[in-house]
């Protein structure tokens, strides 16, 4: 599996949503998406749960790969793939309007910068 490019890691909000568009399209590809969205029990036949221990490294890698070395401090201590994931969608989604009006603010002070150069 290759490394997420440098430019296409979180760095917080100011990317998310690319990154959890990026990062979905990723793990679906990868088959794996449903360890960071269903609630699934692991199981308890040891064989099964080896299995799943097993798979569940390919998402963890996938999310830690996707984001700056400056997030990993909030997810380090998180033990599985939906932890991680949750957690970065906590810390990052934008819940109230005056979030999301300040968001369209940084996005059309950047659009208006590139305009000038």
């Amino acid at each position: 599996m290759s490394s997420c490019k440098e430019s296409n890691k979180s760095v917080g909000v100011a990317n998310f949503l690319a990154w959890k568009k990026r990062t979905n399209l990723t793990l679906k590809e990868q088959e794996v998406i449903d360890y960071v969205q269903k609630k699934s029990a692991a199981p308890s036949d040891s064989q099964e749960l080896a299995k799943h221990n097993k798979n569940e490294v390919r998402p963890l890698n996938i999310l830690i790969e996707s984001i700056k070395d400056s997030l990993i401090p909030y997810v380090a201590k998180l033990e599985t793939a939906k932890e991680i994931y949750e957690k970065l969608i906590d810390l990052f989604s934008v819940s109230t309007a005056g979030e999301g009006i300040l968001l369209k603010n940084e996005l059309y002070k950047m659009k208006s910068t590139k305009k000038k150069v």
